[in-house]
């Protein structure tokens, strides 16, 4: 019998194909539900990007024009005052004062830039428009308006301005406010004064016909013997001209690339299962057997003692345990040695009497290497039974009959202690050992292998 030891680099490519099977075996249908969902995947992600990509509505920008626009606004000095000269023109003041410059004047000019023009025609109106508003719900209980100015620019140039020209008397404002209050016979609401501009820009622009309206209110707001205009900071629209136009779909990288890659590894990867399932046939009982031996092997390996032992050892009652766990347990709780015999393949434990011998499976393969390599079906790991190759190599080693039933199994005594622990009998002292009280004792000074090999293989 020989023990496969993982020691070896022949042995140890021998365990990890045995294991490698025992691993197909156990995830073979993960494997397959795993690769069949990356073939189905794949497959969906090319055909959306290579077979139908699909259509999808883009909107590319033509071109970008804005109206251009902007506010300006002064009053002069016109009644005689301790702070200002007459004739002063006070320009774009955040407030003017009724008393001594009551009217004022502005511009707002109007025009757009654009890559190119032609024909295009800038219509600027400046209207004053005066009301009664509700504050909270907006109803205008009456409204006045007039007209301040209107002009047209002909085939305006891009970049060219147009200009209307205003002028408001506040005090004439508020005066016909009152008239109109007067007439009514109430004041409603709270009035409001607005300037409102218009401006209207139509032609050729940039190749295209366009047309563009738009308009802004400028309140004017009286306070306290004051006045004021709240413009607004810009009064430029910028136009975007945009084209709708249907094109294929862009599928991006995760299908143009990810839908091959998944599909080419998941055909790929049940090919190789179904490769590696004909080439790793699945494991006997037998070779599972013997991977849990090794697995309790290196699970108990820093309780077990290796040495070889004098056939006196295993005289008397036996008894085989089904694992090596099973063993190995056992002299744990009994506070037992647990020895192994590399001569025998044998792992021992004696208590009470009884001798606990347990017969490791072993690999044919391994076993009958040197007469022929290749023995075994389908390349499966094949096992002989322990128990023979032992009863072989005792009779070898002691030259007496092999057979376990010449063994007298009363020989041994039940109440001599049997420690393993630091056992290294000498072969001198086993061959003059009696058969019905047999003692393993600690020598300290260790056998003398000479004398053992004389012992054991006698004449």
């Amino acid at each position: 019998m020989t023990f496969l030891s993982t020691e070896t680099g022949e042995a140890a490519d021998e365990e990890r194909r045995l294991r490698l099977r025992v691993l197909l075996e156990e995830y073979r249908t993960v494997l397959i539900v795993a690769f069949v969902v990356l073939v189905v995947l794949g497959g969906w992600l090319s055909y959306g990007a290579y077979a139908n990509p699909g259509e999808e509505t883009t909107r590319q920008r033509e071109s970008t024009w804005t109206a251009t626009g902007d506010v300006s606004h002064d009053a002069t000095v016109t009644e005689p005052n301790s702070v200002y000269p007459t004739g002063t023109r006070l320009e774009n003041r955040p407030l003017y004062y009724t008393a001594i410059s009551p009217t004022v004047d502005g511009e707002f000019v109007g025009g757009y830039e654009s890559r190119t023009g032609d024909g295009v025609d800038v219509a600027l109106t400046v209207d004053l428009s005066y009301r009664a508003v509700d504050p909270d719900d907006g109803t205008v209980y009456w409204s006045e308006r007039e007209r301040l100015a209107s002009t047209t620019g002909e085939d305006v140039d891009p970049g060219e301005n147009v200009t209307a020209t205003f002028a408001v008397d506040v005090s004439d404002v508020a005066t016909r406010i009152d008239e109109i209050e007067s007439d009514l016979g109430a004041s409603p609401g709270e009035t409001e004064v607005v300037l409102e501009f218009g401006r209207v820009i139509e032609g050729t622009i940039d190749g295209e016909q366009r047309s563009a309206t738009d308009s802004y209110r400028v309140p004017i707001v009286t306070e306290g013997g004051t006045y004021r205009l709240e413009g607004q900071d810009s009064y430029d629209e910028p136009y975007e001209e945009y084209e709708t136009e249907v094109v294929t779909a862009s599928a991006g990288p995760v299908r143009t690339v990810g839908g091959p890659v998944l599909l080419l590894v998941g055909v790929g990867g049940l090919g190789g299962l179904a490769y590696a399932s004909r080439r790793l046939p699945e494991p006997t009982a037998a070779e599972r057997e013997w991977l849990v031996y090794r697995d309790d092997r290196a699970r108990f390996e820093e309780v077990i003692t290796t040495m070889a032992l004098p056939d006196a050892a295993l005289e008397g009652p036996r008894a085989k345990p089904e694992t090596l766990a099973a063993l190995a347990e056992f002299g744990i709780d009994a506070d037992a040695a647990i020895v192994f015999d590399p001569q025998r393949e044998l792992y021992v434990v004696r208590h009470d009497g009884i001798v606990s011998v347990f017969e490791p499976p072993t690999p044919a393969s391994v076993a009958d290497g040197r007469d022929d390599a290749s023995s075994g079906d389908d390349g499966r790991i094949s096992f002989v039974e322990a128990s023979d190759s032992a009863s072989a190599s005792e009779g070898t080693t002691t030259g007496e009959p092999t057979s376990k039933s010449d063994a007298d199994p009363s020989a041994a005594s039940d109440d001599d202690p049997f420690t393993f622990a630091g056992l290294e009998t000498a072969a001198d002292e086993t061959a003059e050992s009696d058969s019905s009280g047999w003692h393993a004792q600690l020598d300290e000074s260790g056998p003398d292998e000479g004398d053992a090999d004389d012992t054991n293989g006698g004449d």
